[in-house]
Protein backbone atom coordinates (compact mmCIF):
# COMPACT_ATOMS: atom_id res chain seq x y z
CA UNK A 1 0.00 0.00 0.00
CA UNK A 2 1.69 3.02 -1.30
CA UNK A 3 1.60 6.19 1.44
CA UNK A 4 -0.95 9.41 0.77
CA UNK A 5 1.64 12.34 -0.08
CA UNK A 6 1.34 15.00 2.62
CA UNK A 7 -0.45 18.16 2.46
CA UNK A 8 3.19 19.61 2.24
CA UNK A 9 4.51 17.90 -0.63
CA UNK A 10 2.35 20.31 -2.57
CA UNK A 11 3.97 23.63 -1.37
CA UNK A 12 7.24 23.20 -0.95
CA UNK A 13 9.22 26.27 -0.97
CA UNK A 14 13.13 26.53 -1.86
CA UNK A 15 15.56 25.94 1.36
CA UNK A 16 18.61 25.85 1.69
CA UNK A 17 20.13 22.22 2.62
CA UNK A 18 21.91 23.27 5.71
CA UNK A 19 18.77 24.73 7.01
CA UNK A 20 16.91 21.96 6.27
CA UNK A 21 19.68 19.58 7.65
CA UNK A 22 19.28 22.01 10.82
CA UNK A 23 15.79 21.78 10.99
CA UNK A 24 15.59 18.02 10.66
CA UNK A 25 18.02 18.13 13.49
CA UNK A 26 16.07 20.05 16.04
CA UNK A 27 12.70 17.95 14.70
CA UNK A 28 14.60 14.62 15.11
CA UNK A 29 16.15 15.67 19.11
CA UNK A 30 13.04 17.36 20.44
CA UNK A 31 10.62 15.14 21.77
CA UNK A 32 6.57 15.53 21.43
CA UNK A 33 4.93 16.77 24.29
CA UNK A 34 1.14 16.13 24.68
CA UNK A 35 -1.10 17.90 27.16
CA UNK A 36 -3.59 15.86 28.90
CA UNK A 37 -6.95 16.68 30.16
CA UNK A 38 -5.77 15.98 34.14
CA UNK A 39 -2.86 18.86 33.73
CA UNK A 40 -5.91 21.21 35.06
CA UNK A 41 -7.35 20.39 38.34
CA UNK A 42 -10.82 21.29 38.74
CA UNK A 43 -9.69 25.16 40.61
CA UNK A 44 -7.99 25.70 37.42
CA UNK A 45 -11.11 24.82 35.18
CA UNK A 46 -13.28 27.22 37.68
CA UNK A 47 -10.85 29.90 36.99
CA UNK A 48 -10.34 29.51 33.51
CA UNK A 49 -14.51 29.79 33.36
CA UNK A 50 -14.15 32.84 35.62
CA UNK A 51 -11.68 34.25 33.13
CA UNK A 52 -13.64 33.73 30.36
CA UNK A 53 -16.45 35.06 32.12
CA UNK A 54 -14.94 38.68 33.00
CA UNK A 55 -13.49 39.41 29.66
CA UNK A 56 -16.63 38.06 27.28
CA UNK A 57 -19.34 38.88 29.27
CA UNK A 58 -18.32 41.87 32.17
CA UNK A 59 -16.02 43.78 30.23
CA UNK A 60 -18.29 44.64 27.38
CA UNK A 61 -20.82 45.61 30.10
CA UNK A 62 -18.66 47.33 31.86
CA UNK A 63 -17.49 49.22 29.10
CA UNK A 64 -20.60 50.36 28.22
CA UNK A 65 -21.50 51.41 31.55
CA UNK A 66 -18.02 53.04 32.19
CA UNK A 67 -18.66 55.40 29.38
CA UNK A 68 -21.49 57.69 29.67
CA UNK A 69 -20.27 58.43 33.65
CA UNK A 70 -16.68 59.39 32.41
CA UNK A 71 -18.35 61.74 29.81
CA UNK A 72 -20.43 63.27 32.97
CA UNK A 73 -17.59 63.67 35.35
CA UNK A 74 -15.09 64.93 32.19
CA UNK A 75 -17.88 67.52 31.77
CA UNK A 76 -17.75 68.58 35.51
CA UNK A 77 -14.18 68.61 36.16
CA UNK A 78 -13.99 70.99 32.81
CA UNK A 79 -16.61 73.18 34.29
CA UNK A 80 -15.23 73.57 37.63
CA UNK A 81 -11.46 72.98 37.39
CA UNK A 82 -10.86 74.03 33.34
CA UNK A 83 -9.07 70.51 32.73
CA UNK A 84 -9.16 71.20 29.15
CA UNK A 85 -6.61 73.95 29.42
CA UNK A 86 -4.60 73.14 32.33
CA UNK A 87 -0.92 73.79 33.01
CA UNK A 88 2.34 73.16 35.40
CA UNK A 89 1.73 74.25 38.60
CA UNK A 90 -1.90 75.21 38.55
CA UNK A 91 -3.22 71.70 37.16
CA UNK A 92 -5.77 69.71 39.31
CA UNK A 93 -3.24 67.39 41.45
CA UNK A 94 -5.97 65.13 43.11
CA UNK A 95 -9.41 63.95 42.27
CA UNK A 96 -11.20 66.54 44.58
CA UNK A 97 -13.77 64.39 46.26
CA UNK A 98 -11.72 61.68 47.28
CA UNK A 99 -8.29 63.32 47.00
CA UNK A 100 -7.12 60.06 44.64
CA UNK A 101 -3.62 61.15 43.03
CA UNK A 102 -3.96 61.53 39.18
CA UNK A 103 -1.22 60.23 37.03
CA UNK A 104 -0.31 62.48 34.06
CA UNK A 105 2.25 60.04 33.16
CA UNK A 106 -0.71 58.06 31.40
CA UNK A 107 -2.02 60.55 29.56
CA UNK A 108 -0.27 63.24 26.39
CA UNK A 109 3.09 60.80 26.20
CA UNK A 110 4.16 62.33 29.15
CA UNK A 111 6.11 59.80 30.30
CA UNK A 112 8.29 58.93 27.47
CA UNK A 113 9.04 62.50 26.41
CA UNK A 114 9.17 64.32 29.69
CA UNK A 115 9.77 61.22 32.12
CA UNK A 116 10.38 62.87 35.33
CA UNK A 117 10.52 66.99 34.12
CA UNK A 118 6.77 67.54 35.48
CA UNK A 119 6.71 71.11 34.64
CA UNK A 120 7.50 70.20 30.68
CA UNK A 121 4.20 67.66 30.83
CA UNK A 122 1.08 68.64 28.97
CA UNK A 123 -1.71 68.58 31.77
CA UNK A 124 -4.20 68.88 29.36
CA UNK A 125 -7.75 66.60 28.79
CA UNK A 126 -9.72 66.60 26.07
CA UNK A 127 -11.94 63.85 26.76
CA UNK A 128 -13.27 61.45 28.70
CA UNK A 129 -10.90 58.65 27.90
CA UNK A 130 -7.57 60.67 28.73
CA UNK A 131 -9.67 61.50 31.94
CA UNK A 132 -9.90 57.57 32.99
CA UNK A 133 -6.17 57.29 32.00
CA UNK A 134 -5.87 59.93 35.35
CA UNK A 135 -6.70 57.03 37.55
CA UNK A 136 -4.79 54.23 36.43
CA UNK A 137 -1.35 53.18 36.52
CA UNK A 138 0.99 53.81 33.22
CA UNK A 139 1.26 50.59 32.33
CA UNK A 140 -2.08 49.76 32.68
CA UNK A 141 -3.15 53.22 30.54
CA UNK A 142 -2.33 52.07 26.97
CA UNK A 143 -5.81 52.14 25.59
CA UNK A 144 -6.89 53.86 23.08
CA UNK A 145 -11.39 54.51 23.80
CA UNK A 146 -13.29 52.36 25.59
CA UNK A 147 -13.56 49.56 23.89
CA UNK A 148 -11.53 46.02 23.42
CA UNK A 149 -8.04 47.59 23.82
CA UNK A 150 -9.23 48.69 27.33
CA UNK A 151 -8.53 45.89 29.77
CA UNK A 152 -10.72 44.41 32.19
CA UNK A 153 -7.91 44.79 34.55
CA UNK A 154 -7.98 48.67 33.93
CA UNK A 155 -11.88 48.80 33.77
CA UNK A 156 -12.24 47.00 36.89
CA UNK A 157 -9.86 49.69 38.57
CA UNK A 158 -11.74 52.76 37.35
CA UNK A 159 -14.72 51.66 39.46
CA UNK A 160 -12.73 51.44 42.09
CA UNK A 161 -10.89 54.37 42.06
CA UNK A 162 -13.81 56.42 40.99
CA UNK A 163 -16.62 57.44 43.81
CA UNK A 164 -19.28 58.27 40.75
CA UNK A 165 -20.21 54.44 40.70
CA UNK A 166 -22.11 52.79 42.53
CA UNK A 167 -21.05 51.45 46.17
CA UNK A 168 -22.50 47.80 45.24
CA UNK A 169 -20.69 47.75 42.31
CA UNK A 170 -16.72 49.15 43.35
CA UNK A 171 -17.48 46.58 46.41
CA UNK A 172 -17.90 43.59 43.93
CA UNK A 173 -14.96 45.12 41.76
CA UNK A 174 -12.37 44.73 44.76
CA UNK A 175 -13.17 41.14 45.28
CA UNK A 176 -12.85 41.02 41.53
Amino acid sequence: MAEKPSISDNYKLPISQSLQDAVDEITSNSPLVTATPADLDDNKKRWLVVGICLHSIIAPALRNYIAPILSDLYNELNSYHKIDTQIYPTHLEKYPPTHFPLNYEAVNNNKALYRFQKAKCNYTIKHAVDLSKLFLLTHMAQYTGFDETCETSALLELVISIDKFAPALRSDAVEL
